[in-house]
């Protein structure tokens, strides 16, 4: 989930901030005439990228807790100005509690976008939710907090991105982790883990590894203080995937492929989210170097009298905005570097309004041609995910019990207000697996077969430039190659542990590495007109295929005998639908999305339809970069979030090389 960034402060309310970090802006005059750097979006990448190249040496804060802040802190007079659209949450239930885990969703915190009518799923369109708020998307997303298998990074390298694959990013991984401080002394502390209970150890059978984890850090993981006794299986479901043959994993954060426990964002002090505001912001001061401004919102990018033809590149001097509802424009100049971070939608969209993108779509909306890069908004990629809903009959309580039964949901919330325990904690999954294609179907090859026989192109859009086209070709080979042996998922099923408030216990089955490939393409030159956002889900038909195979693979997970000690019952898809037409008529009626968009600047040559180089610099300009999920050229088999939080601390290392 996560491509947007997070703001750098705790507030009172929407309108009247508290001050707890840098200099919080509250009208144009108190705006330096220029910054060294200008940053578009706050949230999670960019949040460690603030904070870590930011910070002044002399704040006892960042020298305890961010020595890697220390390293990159060269220039202590280096002024940084981040402009982010939307407000900041004012720490309500919503925001914090499991209890309330999703209804930020369609709220001021949440852009609000509906895709195109997907016409591969009955023309229905998608809603996906993607954060407006200081913290970006960490502050609406399921908290999931695990990371994706090596060979899944891997594929990045593969694309001729040097730096980028497991080995590479394993130390910005670890960089969350303070046991390998002695592998990187200047490295910064980011993760705190918190082991389950004992009690939880022993009744659950949860595992996990302490040497991949930390324990001095700024981003909390953990597992909640309640996890329901039998009644939400999720010991059930790892003693299912055992008897199928399933592999339990140790840990994910090595070798996510199996089941496991994955943890959750969480503070273990007080059961709420840990967030990248949180996290990264509110518990530091003194930071007069460092300026943010909400309610601002980027129109396009202004540049200097030279174009890519030059030689050098186009040099980026600046930003417009305006004030979210207001039509006054206004400039924000940066003296080095400007850093887009809006996420996979909106990145795109600040692009292709500044001129940079196909040149064909540029020039029908008569917008100058400042760079003609066609893989600007192209290879829009998530995870499509259907549900198999249950009932459980031998159950005593589950989640959907605290919004049908008042009063013990009240008995639930003086127990959470005086203690941080009981059902108030519980709310997102931790029971998942992670399974390659030939582990849950024995139509691999078959499945495989249906992919290879494809034309280069087949299945993407009819209009494609050249170079993207090629691009695509370069990701359906890694991927078959990839997918066809065994240290690849091609599937995640998620046990939700009843965190669905629509059914008592759903089973969720979600592609790891989709074929189909969407768009992000503006249709207006107005900046406040949302894009055309397509994510074009079951375009490539062997994805719903895959789909249906795991529907079959989960009525045999439900079959087990561990699951049929909860005496369930299916109610959908529901027993009546059995051949594979009725299985993949079930799938579109329903197949919605992760919300994990990602892919649409992708990091990638730019002759295969990349926007950024391996320095995450856009091609054709010398100061522009991109530090969000937008660069994923393949998204990784995970939940995005610790994903997004290596690329800024990868991110931090590039900026600091190149201002040497």
């Amino acid at each position: 989930m996560l491509g947007r960034l997070v703001l750098l402060f705790s507030v009172a309310s929407a309108f009247m901030a508290t001050l707890v970090l840098g200099k919080l802006i509250g009208k144009e005059e108190q705006l330096l005439d220029s910054y060294t750097y200008v940053i578009v979006g706050g949230g999670t990448a960019v949040s460690l990228i603030s904070l870590l190249i930011y910070t002044s040496p002399t704040t006892k804060q960042y020298t305890q807790g961010l020595t890697v802040a220390n390293r990159l802190s060269e220039d202590p007079d280096a002024t940084v100005l981040v402009l982010e659209a939307g407000i900041p949450d004012r720490k309500e239930c919503a925001a914090i509690l499991q209890r309330c885990l999703g209804d930020t969703m369609r709220t001021v915190y949440d852009w609000n976008i509906t895709t195109e009518p997907q016409i591969y799923l009955n023309g229905r369109g998608q809603s996906l939710f993607i954060g407006k708020a200081l913290g970006g998307s960490s502050m609406l997303n399921g908290m999931m907090f695990d990371r994706g298998a090596p060979g899944d990074y891997d594929m990045w390298e593969d694309l001729g991105n040097p730096g980028w694959g497991w080995d590479g990013l394993l130390p910005y991984f670890k960089k969350h982790f303070q046991r390998h401080r002695e592998m990187l002394p200047n490295a910064a502390k980011s993760e705190t883990f918190t082991p389950p209970k004992p009690e939880h150890v022993a009744q659950f059978g949860i595992t996990y590894d302490p040497a991949v984890h930390g324990f001095d850090g700024y981003v909390q993981s953990g597992y909640p203080n309640f996890i329901y006794p039998q009644t939400t299986g999720v010991e059930n479901f790892q003693e299912a995937m055992k008897s199928l043959g399933v592999a339990q994993s140790l840990d994910q954060a090595g070798e996510a492929l199996g089941a496991f426990w994955s943890p959750n964002s969480i503070d273990p002090k007080n059961m709420t989210r840990s967030y990248a505001r949180s996290a990264y912001f509110d518990n530091f001061v003194d930071r007069q170097n460092l300026h943010v401004y909400t309610s601002r919102h980027v129109t396009k990018l202004i540049t200097e009298d030279d174009d890519e033809e030059s030689g050098e590149g186009v040099k980026i001097c600046g930003v417009e905005y305006v004030k979210t509802g207001d039509a006054t424009k206004y400039i924000a100049k940066a003296k080095k570097e400007v850093i887009i971070s809006a996420g996979a939608v909106h990145t795109p969209q600040i692009l292709q309004l500044s001129g940079i993108g196909q040149k064909s779509l540029l020039e029908k909306l008569g917008i100058p041609v400042l760079i003609d890069l066609p893989g600007v908004g192209q290879n829009f990629q998530d995870h499509p995910f259907v549900t198999m809903a249950l009932k459980l009959e031998n159950v005593e309580h589950s989640v959907i019990d605290l919004e049908l039964n008042a009063s013990w949901d009240a008995e639930s919330k003086a127990l959470f207000y005086s203690s941080r325990e009981g059902p108030w904690t519980a709310g997102s999954p931790n029971s998942i697996a992670f399974l390659p294609l030939s582990t849950y179907t024995n139509k691999s090859e078959i499945l495989l077969g249906a992919y290879t026989a494809q034309e280069p192109g087949q299945h993407l859009r009819n209009d494609l430039e050249p170079a993207v086209t090629a691009g695509f070709q370069k990701h359906h080979k890694i991927l078959l190659n990839r997918l066809a042996g065994t240290r690849t998922a091609a599937m995640e099923f998620i046990w939700l542990s009843g965190a669905n408030r629509r059914f008592q216990m759903p089973l969720s089955i979600s592609i790891a590495h989709p074929f189909s490939r969407g768009f992000i393409e503006i249709n207006s030159t107005d900046p406040h007109a949302a894009p055309i956002v397509d994510l074009r889900t079951g375009s490539n038909p062997v994805d719903l295929s895959l789909l249906v195979e795991a529907l079959r693979f989960n009525r045999r997970i439900v079959q087990s005998p561990a699951i049929q000690e909860l005496a369930p019952t299916e109610l959908t898809p529901g027993q009546l639908l059995q051949a594979d037409e009725e299985l993949l008529g079930f799938t579109r009626a329903n197949l919605s999305t992760m919300f994990h968009p990602s892919g649409t600047a992708a990091m990638q040559p730019r002759e295969i339809g990349g926007v950024v180089d391996h320095n995450l610099m856009v091609y054709g300009t010398r100061n522009l970069r991109v530090v969000d999920a937008s660069i994923m050229p393949l998204i990784p088999g995970s939940h995005l979030a610790s994903t997004v939080y290596a690329i800024g601390e990868k991110a931090a290392d590039i900026i600091k090389a190149a201002r040497k």
